[in-house]
């Protein structure tokens, strides 16, 4: 983050009368533009209270901490929650059991795939407010109405956001796939691509799963359910670099913990189920590993306000870091 901005949250941390700020980004940006400013409450013996969706075992700001010698830091796993030391870690259902008080909160809405939608977020945020000095939110979009954002361009890992592409249809995708989502798939099992092709359901799963394999037998040996196969395997199966790989899904995950890109098809993209911020995150994981981002496809009847709003999200991601440069 440049100095400049990292100047201006310390500035608001130390002297505005603001009690809260909006620090907004790009979904899995990282710790840095928070990192700081949490070392420095912690060494000047003040409270932190971090709020994360993140695995408990792989949490960036504890290992970024520990690198830094502090080891007053609790991370929990269950709903109790031990708020003895100076760094808590906790995840939403946790933080509404706060009871202590804390110099500093920050809510991390970007290092996690989302389940909370921003009503939610607000709603917590509301409830932590009387027990904090100073509140983040950290997020890909504003949560504080009428206070000040400091907005980090992504860094590092791709050039930048995968912008959507949206294939409308009318064919009844409980049942079919467009031909061009065929073509999509045929130049990706050519090229050796890992696809992960999301559906609304298991029983649409299963259907789209079948259609492929009827249209195009060649097909059938790139093709792996996910519910079948398992972790281990499709974690496997991502290392192979050999072939092409077709993982089908109805779980909507991003899936990070296998290490590699994918090109990703959200099959029925205008279902209830999908939010805006489901969407995007989806986008930024399609360039997740390495600086090769794969595609994004969108098939849906209609167009959504979330599908618009996911679209217009990622150009502007593209636009600050155009317009600002890599931080």
């Amino acid at each position: 983050m440049k100095t400049e901005k990292r100047m201006q949250l310390f500035s608001w941390y130390e002297t505005s009368q603001e009690k809260a700020i909006n620090m907004k980004t790009v979904p899995y940006m990282g710790i840095e533009p928070v990192r700081d400013l949490v070392e420095k409450v912690l060494k000047e013996n003040g409270r932190v209270l971090y709020i994360t969706g993140e695995d408990k075992d792989r949490v960036l700001i504890v290992r970024a901490m520990r690198d830094r010698g502090i080891d007053s830091i609790s991370v929990h796993q269950d709903l109790e929650i031990n708020e003895k030391e100076s760094l808590v870690i906790c995840d939403y259902l946790q933080a509404l059991r706060v009871r202590e008080e804390y110099d500093l909160v920050i809510y991390d809405d970007v290092n996690s795939f989302p389940i909370h939608k921003k009503p939610e977020m607000q709603h917590l945020i509301g409830f932590i407010f009387p027990k904090c000095r100073k509140v983040v939110a950290y997020s890909l979009e504003s949560v504080f109405m009428g206070m000040d954002v400091i907005e980090v361009p992504m860094a590092g890992k791709s050039g930048f956001v995968s912008e959507p592409r949206v294939l409308e249809t009318r064919l009844n995708l409980d049942e079919f796939v467009p031909t061009s989502v065929y073509e999509y798939l045929l130049w990706f099992v050519f090229e050796k691509k890992k696809v992960l092709f999301i559906t609304t359901n298991k029983k649409v799963k299963k259907k789209v799963a079948r259609f492929l394999t009827k249209i195009d037998e060649s097909l059938e040996s790139c093709i792996y359910d996910v519910d079948e196969i398992g972790m281990k395997t499709m974690r496997e199966l991502c290392s192979d670099h050999t072939k092409s790989h077709i993982f089908i899904t109805d779980n909507l995950d991003d899936y990070v913990d296998m290490e590699t890109n994918f090109e990703i098809i959200i099959h029925g993209a205008d279902a209830g189920r999908y939010s805006y911020r489901e969407l995007i995150f989806l986008c930024l994981r399609s360039g997740y590993y390495d600086e090769m981002n794969g595609e994004v496809l969108m098939i849906c009847q209609n167009v959504t306000r979330d599908i618009e709003k996911t679209r217009d999200l990622a150009r502007h991601f593209n636009k600050v870091l155009w317009d600002e440069g890599f931080e």
